[in-house]
């Protein structure tokens, strides 16, 4: 009798914990209308004074974006080892961060077939910013993945 009366609180205790209660990933964010490396450092700023580094990453991370950049020899030795300055370099930096690339298929080749042997040279590269790290506690990194070449590349 007792067994009788107490299986559906059972079955009703195992329903309740089998239930996935994970919380669904936010939502993406919204297409950037100002998706440049100024728009960004801006943003950064601001989070200095607000706190606000959560959400920055929350806007920037994942968007596909347009930038300029100086590939420098000394920086952007292999695939695997390629930093990119996001600004020109000038005494005092306006922003130490140099985006690491992670390139897509084929795009390596063209960087190097592009920049030859020069020291420095200008590229436009178009990839998705995988990861933002900004805190104001160290230094801010950033990775590109899928990173192809958008345009001629001038030399420095």
């Amino acid at each position: 009798m007792f067994l009788h009366r107490i299986t559906p609180i059972v079955l009703l205790v195992a329903a309740g914990c089998s239930e996935d209660r994970r919380s669904a990933p936010p939502p993406a964010a919204p297409q950037l209308a100002h998706g440049t490396q100024a728009d960004l450092a801006r943003e950064l700023d601001d989070a200095e004074h607000r706190g606000t580094w959560q959400e920055v990453r929350h806007r920037w991370q994942g968007q596909r974006l347009r930038w300029s950049v100086t590939r420098h020899a000394a920086l952007c030795s292999t695939p695997e080892r390629c930093n990119v300055a996001a600004f020109p370099v000038q005494r005092p930096a306006q922003s130490g961060w140099m985006p690491l690339l992670e390139f897509a298929p084929g795009q390596w080749d063209a960087l190097v077939a592009k920049c030859g042997d020069r020291e420095s040279c200008d590229v436009t590269i178009e990839g998705t910013l995988v990861e933002l790290d900004a805190s104001g506690e160290r230094a801010t990194k950033l990775k590109f993945g899928n990173v192809s070449l958008a345009d001629k590349i001038a030399s420095r």
